[in-house]
C-alpha cells in the first residue's frame, strides 16, 4: 500500500502547528506533540495492515513498504532520520543500460571515515573541518520492481554506532535544515520591501514559535538569498536590470527608458522615467531641479535625479539616469535623453550646484532657460573663501536685495571697497557670476519658489535609505521603483484634504479669501492668505489713471522711502507689479491683494491665478495599461493577497480548538491539491523554456570613480584642516606658526615659513599633493 498524500502533508507540517498552540493555547490533546512525527502514520503493507505511528516503527514494517516514487522513499527516511535524531545523505546510485534509475540508497551522514589526503594536507591555508564520520552502517536502499513500477525496500539498518543528537539540536542536523517553498516565498516578500536578512531570521523564529521549530538556520538564509541574487541575475547584471525596465515598459506605454554602452559593450549611461513622471513633467515642468549623488550603487555610478515642485509644494521626481562620469558630455546626454523622453518640452528655469561641467551642459542643451546658482553652496563657498567677520551674511542680503540691477550694482562695489576685497580671487570669480545669483538679476524668472538644490539633497538623503553602495543594478531600479511609489502615496494625501475639505477663513476680506480657498490647494492657499495679512502693512500714497490703465504707487508703514507700484487694467482684468514676485513665484503679492481691496474685486483675476498651484493643476485621465491583466499579475502581488487572507483565516480558525481542527483539515486537503496543479505548472514551464536561449548584449560596468565621492581610491588622502587662527590649511591652532614663533627667531623665519604655504588661503579647491608638499617642508623646520 502506498504513502497517501495527506498523511505526507501532516508529517511535513506538524512541526510548523506547534507555533498555534503556543500563540493561541490550543489544547494539548488537538495538537501533534514536538516529538516530530509522532502522530503521523504510514500505511503498512499492500493489503490493509494494520497503521502504526512513525516511532517505533520496527524493520519488518519498513520492509513492507511500497512507494510510488524515488523522492517519496528519500522523503520517509528522512522523517524517520528526524524521528531518531541523526542526518541522512545519498550514497550509492545505480542505473540500468538506458540510464534509469533502478536503485538508490541513503546513509547516515556519519557514514565512512574523511580521506587521508584531506587530512594529511600540509599546504591547507585554514583550520581543517571538524571530523563527523565515524563509520556509522546505518543505511536504508531501495529498488525499483519492475513489473507494478514500485519502489521497494532492499536494504534497512538502524543500528548507530554513535550517540544521537538531542531533540533541541534537531535544527543543525544538515538533511533536516530545508526552507521550504512557502518560506521562500515569504523570504523574498521581506526581501522585496527592504527587510533586512538577519531581520527576516527574527521574524520566521517568532512565527514557528523559536529556534529549534524553524527548519533552517541563519546561515540557510543568507544562502538562498545569495543564489536568488545570483539566479536574477544569471545572464547579467545589466541584462536583468533593462529585462525589468522593459517588463514595466510592456507594462506601462508610456514608460521611457534610454540607455548607451562604451567601446566594451559595457552599459554606460542609463535613463528612466514611467508614465507618472512624464504627467507630472507636463504640469510642473516650468522648473527643475537636478544634482548628483553617490554610493548608491555597487558599481559606483554617480546617480543623478531630476526633481521639481508640484501643486502641493511637494518635491516630485521627473526621471533619473546613472552615469559613467560626471563629464561635460554625459551631462548633455542626460539632458538631450531628458528633453526626448519629454516630448522636447523644456524649462523655464534650472537650479544646480554651480558644478562646471554641469553649466557647460546646460549652456549647449538648454541655451534659452535661466540657470541660476544655488544660494546655500554659495554661501557655503563664501564663509571658506572669504575670512572676514559677518562677510556671509552681508553677501546674502545682496544675493537676496529686492533692488534693481543698478541698486545691487551699488550696494556690492561699495561692500567690497569697505571689506577690501577688490583682489580676492573668489569675490571677483563670483561677481563675474552675478547674473545666475543675484535676486536683482533673476526676478521676473519663475522660480517656484525655488532658491537652493535643497530638494535634489532632502530627495538624496531620502533615497539612501533605499539604494545601499552593494545593490546590484537590478535590485537598483527594484529599490528606486519602491522609493518614488512612497513619495508618490505621501501626495496622495494633500490631494485628498485639498479637494474634500475646506481650510478655516481667518481675514476680514471672507469673500477674496474664499474664493482664494476654492482655487488653491491649501498650502498654495496658505501662502497666499499670508500675503493677504501682509497687505495690511501697505497703503496707497498714489494714483495716475488713464482711460485703459491705472497705476498705484504703495508705500509700507514705518518704511516711507520705500515704493512699490501696482498697475490694474480695468478692462481685461490684470495686474502687474514692480516687486515681480508673481513672475517669480507664481503667487500674488500683497502689493496685488492692496489693489484688489480697493478696485473691490470678489476674486482673484484669472491673470494672477497661475494653474500649476491649483487643485485643477494635474486634471488628466489616466489610461490603464491594456497589458496589466490579471493574467499578467505578478507573482508576488497574488502571493501576498493569498497571504493576508491565509492570516485571516488563522486568527479566526484558531479561536477554538473545533475550528482549529477543521479549518486544518480543509487547509490539507487544499494543498495536496494545489501542490499538485504547481508541479503540474512547473513541467509546462520547463518545457516552454527548454529552447529559450539569448546572449548578454550590454555587459555589466565596471566601478567608476567619481569627484564627488571618490570612495576608497582616496580614502588614503587626509582631509586638509584649517587653522582657525591663520585661516591657513595643513595645521591646527596648537601648531600655528604665528602663536609659536620662537623668541630668537631671525627676521627670515616667517618669510621661510610663508614660501612653504599655499600662496592663496581662499582657493576654492585644495591641491592635496602640494599640501602633502607644504607639511613635509613644515617638519623640517620644527
Amino acid at each position: 500500500m502506498t504513502l497517501s498524500n495527506s498523511v505526507y502533508l501532516q508529517i511535513m507540517q506538524s512541526v510548523k502547528e506547534k507555533t498555534i498552540k503556543r500563540e493561541f493555547e490550543v489544547k494539548e490533546e488537538d495538537v501533534i506533540n514536538d516529538d516530530a512525527f509522532i502522530g503521523a502514520t504510514y500505511d503498512l503493507g499492500g493489503n490493509g495492515l494494520k497503521q502504526k505511528v512513525l516511532k517505533g516503527i520496527s524493520d519488518e514494517e519498513v520492509y513492507k513498504l511500497q512507494f510510488d516514487r524515488i523522492d517519496e522513499a528519500e522523503t520517509f527516511y528522512n522523517m524517520l532520520a528526524r524521528v531518531a535524531r541523526f542526518s541522512i545523505r545519498k550514497d550509492d546510485l545505480k542505473r540500468d543500460k538506458n540510464g534509469d534509475i533502478i536503485s538508490r540508497k541513503w546513509v547516515c551522514s556519519r557514514e565512512g571515515q574523511r580521506a587521508t589526503k584531506f587530512i594529511e594536507n600540509d599546504k591547507r591555508q585554514r583550520e581543517p573541518r571538524s571530523l563527523t564520520r565515524v563509520g556509522c552502517e546505518a543505511a536504508f536502499r531501495v529498488g525499483l520492481n519492475r513489473k507494478d513500477g514500485k519502489w521497494i525496500v532492499k536494504e534497512f539498518i538502524g543500528d548507530h554506532n554513535h550517540n544521537l543528537a538531542d531533540a533541541i539540536n534537531t535544527q543543525f542536523l544538515r538533511s533536516h535544515r530545508t526552507i521550504s517553498n512557502p518560506d521562500k516565498a515569504q523570504v523574498d516578500g521581506l526581501r522585496k520591501v527592504g527587510v533586512k536578512t538577519t531581520q527576516i531570521m527574527d521574524y520566521m523564529v517568532k512565527q514557528s514559535g523559536g529556534h529549534e521549530h524553524v527548519g533552517f538556520t541563519q546561515k540557510d538564509i543568507y544562502n538562498h538569498v545569495d543564489a536568488m541574487r545570483r539566479s536574477e541575475i544569471k545572464d547579467g547584471d545589466v541584462e536583468a536590470a533593462l529585462a525589468y525596465l522593459c517588463g514595466k515598459a510592456e507594462m506601462d506605454s508610456s514608460f521611457f527608458y534610454k540607455f548607451n554602452i562604451d567601446e566594451e559593450s559595457r552599459l554606460a549611461n542609463l535613463f528612466w522615467a514611467d508614465s507618472t513622471a512624464r504627467m507630472d513633467y507636463a504640469c510642473f515642468g516650468d522648473v527643475l531641479a537636478f544634482d548628483t549623488t553617490y554610493r548608491t550603487n555597487a558599481y559606483k555610478k554617480p546617480l543623478v535625479v531630476l526633481v521639481g515642485v508640484n501643486h502641493h509644494h511637494q518635491t516630485v521626481v521627473f526621471g533619473c539616469a546613472l552615469l559613467i562620469d560626471e563629464s561635460v558630455g554625459t551631462y548633455e546626454w542626460v539632458l538631450e535623453t531628458f528633453l526626448d523622453a519629454m516630448m522636447n518640452k523644456k524649462p523655464i528655469s534650472v537650479v544646480t550646484d554651480g558644478d562646471k561641467a554641469m553649466r557647460k551642459a546646460i549652456k549647449k542643451v538648454l541655451p534659452d532657460t535661466c540657470h541660476r546658482l544655488c544660494s546655500w553652496h554659495l554661501q557655503r563657498n563664501a564663509f571658506t573663501n572669504v575670512h572676514i567677520k559677518d562677510f556671509s551674511s552681508i553677501f546674502a542680503r545682496c544675493m537676496f536685495m529686492r533692488g534693481n540691477e543698478e541698486e545691487f550694482e551699488k550696494v556690492w562695489h561699495e561692500m567690497v571697497a569697505n571689506l577690501g576685497l577688490n583682489e580676492n580671487r573668489w569675490v571677483t570669480e563670483i561677481y563675474g557670476k552675478r547674473k545666475r545669483w543675484a535676486e536683482a538679476y533673476l526676478r521676473g524668472n519663475f522660480f517656484g519658489g525655488m532658491r537652493t538644490t535643497q530638494r535634489c539633497e532632502s530627495m538624496n538623503a531620502y533615497l539612501n535609505r533605499f539604494l545601499k553602495i552593494h545593490l546590484r543594478l537590478y535590485e537598483f531600479v527594484q529599490q528606486f521603483d519602491r522609493a518614488i511609489l512612497r513619495i508618490r502615496q505621501n501626495e496622495a494625501k494633500p490631494e485628498f484634504e485639498s479637494n474634500n475639505s475646506s481650510p478655516v477663513l481667518s481675514t476680514k476680506l471672507a469673500i477674496l479669501e474664499n474664493h482664494a480657498a476654492t482655487v488653491y490647494t491649501k498650502e498654495s492657499f496658505l501662502k497666499f492668505r499670508e500675503e493677504m495679512k501682509n497687505a495690511k502693512l501697505f497703503f496707497v500714497v498714489g494714483l495716475v489713471s488713464d482711460h485703459s490703465m491705472r497705476a498705484y504707487t504703495l508705500s509700507k508703514f514705518r518704511h516711507p522711502n520705500l515704493n512699490w507700484e501696482v498697475q490694474f487694467c480695468p478692462d481685461i482684468v490684470t495686474l502687474e507689479c514692480s516687486c515681480m514676485m508673481f513672475e517669480s513665484i507664481g503667487i500674488p503679492c500683497c502689493h496685488m491683494v492692496v489693489v484688489m481691496k480697493v478696485e473691490h474685486l470678489e476674486e482673484i483675476p484669472q491673470s494672477c491665478i497661475m494653474k500649476r498651484w491649483t487643485k485643477l493643476a494635474k486634471v488628466y485621465t489616466r489610461s490603464v495599461p491594456v497589458n496589466e491583466t490579471d493574467n499578467n499579475m505578478d507573482r508576488f502581488v497574488r502571493y501576498g493577497s493569498l497571504s493576508l487572507m491565509c492570516n485571516k483565516l488563522s486568527y479566526f480558525a484558531s479561536d477554538t480548538s473545533s475550528s482549529f481542527i477543521e479549518a486544518k483539515n480543509e487547509i490539507q486537503i487544499l494543498m495536496a491539491r494545489m501542490e499538485e496543479l504547481y508541479n503540474y505548472n512547473l513541467k509546462g514551464k520547463k518545457i516552454a523554456s527548454d529552447g529559450a536561449t539569448g546572449t548578454n548584449q550590454v555587459r555589466d560596468p565596471n566601478i567608476v570613480k567619481t569627484k564627488g565621492n571618490p570612495g576608497k581610491v582616496a580614502m588614503n588622502v587626509q582631509k586638509g584642516r584649517r587653522c582657525s587662527r591663520c585661516k591657513r590649511v595643513g595645521h591646527t591652532i596648537r601648531k600655528c606658526p604665528q602663536a609659536t614663533i620662537p623668541q630668537n627667531a631671525q627676521p627670515g623665519y616667517m618669510r621661510m615659513l610663508g614660501e612653504q604655504l599655499p600662496n592663496d588661503p581662499s582657493d576654492m579647491y585644495i591641491d592635496w599633493g602640494e599640501l602633502n608638499n607644504v607639511r613635509s617642508g613644515m617638519k623640517k623646520h620644527f
